[in-house]
């Protein structure tokens, strides 16, 4: 019977990690608990799976008497949040013990949870990867990348399947290997990538496979998003899974606190070292052939501030149909004029003065794709390009020395215009 002491930060932090993976209202009730299970004498083990993505989480703990069981992945988080927050640094320690009837006690001091678990054996077996082959990426980097793409993913539909996920693909420009991501749901398309160090063999295993491009399920990408902090991250694939394994400590936000903070009082050195592991079936399919949408030259281009286009954007589209969110922006010498009717409810317009000199155009596009591509540049400065009305408006970061037609290109926005 699985009997353990544990630190509250610690055990909340890892069930929050695994939260994404256990189905709410699936039809397998099993696949609603998680799996915790003790690792030697000094650690828990906590999985948590869909069927389509698992996680796995490691967490330092006491352990008394050695098991494992399944409990109610929702219940058992909402009650150690509820427990007292550590005061003065005194680390709040929890309780967790199974006994011969398979109900858990949760405790702290006077207060008592039990909960009753479904049978350890019942729990799904995860896919185990060997990580002889992979290469390691920079978190920060791997996250930029999917923050960079992911809003452009299809809906789930069973038509497109194949868009409903990023493409993950490795690159040889100008002999360096790049890690590139892109995703389109046909009306836009999001493309980002970055140089990265492959160590392992080339010209077999994930190397082929990643030459040949996989795609990859928005939801666990999703889950990815929401860890704040890692040292790097190995990433293996095969022919039907991708393993990311996260090297080094852990922290992640808690739901209502928003991205980018850690847990109230989380002391991350009680993490296990050996960090999370996410593990996902591939999307089968082929992805659409991108690069005949980027444009290559002969194109029209603008220099506009990325603050100012957003606000200005932001603003006019509270104007704009609730369907099509559809904009209107005209380009002329130095001035984009941006504008929309709603004949429900009115029209608004505005005005910036950007770096344009060619001839006027008029372009009709969806204000929403474009805010959301343009929320993750840091960039001071966009370049716009454009030819006509009917063919891709793209949007991508511009620095002093970008160059036009530069293949390494980091980030970039591709955006079908509306019909007028």
């Amino acid at each position: 019977m699985l009997n353990f002491k544990i630190k509250k930060d610690s055990f909340l932090n890892c069930l929050f990690i695994v939260q994404g993976a256990a189905e709410r209202k699936g039809t397998l009730p099993i696949l609603s608990n998680l799996l915790i299970e003790n690792i030697g004498k000094d650690s828990i083990k906590i999985s948590a799976t869909d069927l389509e993505i698992s996680i796995i989480t490691y967490c330092k703990a006491e352990i008394i008497e050695e098991g494992k069981v399944a409990v109610n992945s929702k219940k058992i988080y909402s009650i150690v949040r509820e427990f007292p927050e550590s005061k003065n640094k005194d680390d709040i320690f929890i309780n967790f013990k199974e006994n011969d009837s398979g109900i858990v006690t949760i405790s702290y001091k006077k207060t008592v949870f039990k909960l009753t678990t479904v049978p350890a054996i019942d729990y799904p077996t995860i896919v185990d990867f060997k990580l002889e082959d992979g290469f390691n990426i920079d978190f920060k980097i791997l996250k930029k990348l999917i923050n960079n793409v992911i809003f452009s993913t299809a809906a789930n539909e069973e038509t497109k399947r194949n868009l409903t996920g990023v493409y993950f693909v490795l690159v040889d420009l100008n002999g360096q290997d790049y890690l590139r991501l892109v995703a389109t749901d046909g009306h836009r398309l999001a493309l980002a990538q970055a140089e990265v160090v492959y160590s392992s063999k080339k010209n077999e295993g994930i190397y082929d496979l990643l030459k040949n491009g996989v795609i990859i399920p928005k939801k666990v990408l999703a889950e990815i998003l929401k860890l704040d902090k890692s040292d790097s991250v190995n990433i293996s694939i095969n022919s039907n899974n991708v393993f990311f394994h996260f090297n080094g400590k852990l922290t992640t936000p808690l739901p209502d606190e928003g991205p980018a903070k850690p847990l109230k009082g989380l002391d991350s050195s009680n993490i296990q070292a050996r960090g999370a592991e996410f593990i996902s079936r591939l999307i089968e399919g082929k992805f659409p052939d991108y690069q005949t949408v980027i444009p290559k030259d002969n194109y029209k281009t603008s220099i506009i501030d990325t603050k100012n286009f957003f606000n200005s954007i932001k603003r006019v589209s509270l104007l704009a149909e609730e369907k099509s969110h559809s904009i209107e922006l005209s380009f002329s010498d130095n001035n984009l004029l941006i504008k929309t009717v709603n004949t429900s409810v009115g029209e608004a317009s505005d005005e910036l003065d950007i770096k344009y000199s060619g001839e006027p155009i008029s372009i009709k596009l969806n204000s929403r794709y474009i805010m959301d591509f343009i929320l993750n540049i840091a960039e001071e400065n966009i370049k716009v390009k454009f030819n006509t009305i009917y063919t891709p408006f793209v949007i991508e970061p511009f620095t002093d020395d970008s160059k036009s037609g530069n293949k390494m290109m980091e980030i970039i926005g591709v955006f079908m215009p509306m019909r007028y």
